[in-house]
């Protein structure tokens, strides 16, 4: 399993998860506050972030990032490396 993400020419991340042969995408608007929003779940204390364009949802697996009507999933051990990716 592998997610990608990438800021586009629109300030806005595309998540890409891959896991053998199914890959899902998600657009989420606002790519430096979304990467800053990721960051802070791995604080123990951090519930639900919800913005304009998009909420983050803690799970207990990790967090589900809400763009209406689609969703996305992002384990814990992910976090880091995505967040990563964003501010690379």
């Amino acid at each position: 399993m592998t997610i990608t993400a990438t800021i586009d020419e629109h300030e806005a991340v595309n998540l890409t998860y891959t896991r053998m042969n199914t890959t899902s995408n998600l657009g989420v608007p606002d790519a430096a506050a979304f990467a800053d929003d990721l960051k802070s779940t791995l604080e123990p204390d951090q519930g639900n972030i919800y913005r304009d364009g998009y909420n983050v949802l803690v799970q207990p697996e990790g967090v589900t990032v809400e763009v209406h009507p689609h969703s996305f999933p992002i384990p814990w051990q992910h976090i880091t490396s995505v967040v990563a990716q964003l501010r690379a």
